[in-house]
């Protein structure tokens, strides 16, 4: 009898079940509305603009979302110890219910502190940040050996900011073993000057409207080598988007701008609309930040007579194109699907010319309702001569028929018309069939 183990279930689906509610939990709230303390140590500045940016969304499984839940466990446990020593632990704000928030720049740095701590035995009298962490034993091991700053910089960077903006001159850190469960503790003793050029390092990041230098120009830099924006730092042409990125929002919309004054909620503006910027939906004017556009260079901008606002690119080999919401015109939707190749080929622009005075935006699959096998496919030629072709059979302009649904895809534009009929053009080439261009008409 052959090996079976590989047929073999590597979970219980009780552990799998498990697992996927920790995924879905943790998925929904991973693109952050603000630049969290606790990732402003991170040494890549470009990181951590894409995360605030929301151009970045960590893919973990459930297991992982599951470890990390592990220190919020840890918390409540801490604080306890703490209090049993004879410590005064608030980690409660009884305002809101939540853990103490700090905040800057108008909320868009923010952050939550564990406790605030006053009876510590090295120094009973003196009001501390607390801040409980959970470690493999090789980490812990290493923070024991080489002391907070230097094993953990982001975790220094963390109680530094939160010393700062509570006004608290010292921070009890917490390091708990997960393996044995040894307590490490160290006191931090605030440093101004380092403060300083944590709160200067992120307004940099808040106020930037370009990603900023990338930390390194190698892919297997050990910074880079796992990073969640490695598509977005050293994309592939031929199988990276225009926009790798994982959802559109204002953030990455050249109309919109932090408010970095106010009461903390976190604010933006939009120069186009002169009111906040929406929650989860883009509106029509979205316009990508061109610096997210790594192969061209923006080069003009304009509004048409309509009101359409367009920025146009200028291509490495020359090449032109416009962004923005006019359907002859490449919209943001389309810069996430898209590749550079795709959208630099001629036989894309063709598809752009015949197609976009009239064509609107949808992106159900025609060729799914439409298969090669089950439609009779009359004309298959060039894109310039589809013009002719469907003028020939049907006595009819394509470009001025009202479409009944379109579709753009990296792979080929289709255009549905009355009566069953589909014009493609295809934007790769197409090995088996020579002709870039066909005319589709469904069959009863």
């Amino acid at each position: 009898m052959g090996d079976i183990s590989d047929l073999i279930p590597k979970e219980s689906q009780t552990v799998s079940a498990i697992y996927d509610h920790y995924k879905k939990a943790g998925d929904r709230g991973f693109l952050s509305r603000t630049l969290s303390v606790s990732l402003l140590g991170r040494p890549c500045e470009r990181f951590l603009w894409y995360s605030y940016r929301q151009c970045v969304k960590p893919d973990f499984p459930g297991r992982m979302y599951r470890l990390f839940d592990r220190g919020n466990i840890e918390e409540g446990r801490l604080t306890a110890d703490l209090r049993n020593i004879g410590c005064t632990v608030h980690d409660i704000d009884e305002r809101t219910g939540k853990q103490f928030l700090v905040t800057a720049f108008g909320g868009h740095l923010k952050g939550y502190m564990d406790s605030c701590i006053l009876g510590v035995p090295e120094a009973p009298k003196t009001w501390h940040v607390g801040e409980y962490k959970t470690h493999n034993a090789k980490s812990w091991k290493k923070v024991v050996k080489d002391g907070l700053k230097e094993a953990k910089p982001e975790h220094y960077a963390q109680v530094m900011i939160e010393m700062k903006l509570t006004e608290m001159k010292r921070a009890l850190y917490l390091a708990v073993n997960k393996d044995t469960d040894e307590i490490y503790s160290e006191r931090v003793s605030y440093d101004k000057k380092e403060a300083l050029c944590l709160a200067e390092k992120a307004r940099r990041i808040i106020e930037a409207t370009a990603p900023p230098d990338r930390i390194s120009d190698r892919s297997d830099f050990w910074v880079c080598k796992f990073c969640d924006a490695k598509a977005l730092c050293f994309p592939n042409d031929c199988e990276t988007p225009v926009l790798p990125i994982p959802s559109l929002s204002c953030r990455q919309c050249c109309h919109a701008t932090p408010i970095t004054e106010g009461e903390g909620k976190a604010l933006w503006s939009c120069r186009r609309t002169g009111v906040g910027c929406p929650e989860k939906e883009i509106c029509d004017g979205h316009l990508v930040l061109p610096g997210l556009i790594y192969f061209a260079e923006p080069t003009d901008h304009g509004t048409d007579e309509d009101g359409t606002e367009w920025i146009e690119f200028t291509n490495r080999d020359g090449g032109k194109w416009r962004h923005g919401k006019a359907a002859s015109y490449v919209d943001s939707k389309e810069l996430m699907v898209l590749t550079p190749v795709a959208l630099m080929s001629d036989v894309f622009n063709t598809a752009k010319n015949l197609f976009g005075a009239k064509a609107k935006d949808c992106y159900k699959s025609i060729t799914t309702r439409y298969p090669e096998e089950d439609c009779r496919i009359p004309w298959r030629g060039k894109p310039e001569d589809l013009l002719d072709a469907w003028k020939e059979m049907y006595d009819e302009d394509l470009r001025t028929l009202e479409p009944v649904t379109t579709q753009r895809t990296t792979e080929y534009d289709a255009v549905e018309r009355t009566g069953g009929r589909v014009a493609i053009v295809w934007k790769m080439p197409r090995p088996i069939l020579k002709q870039q261009a066909e005319i589709r008409v469904g069959v009863e």
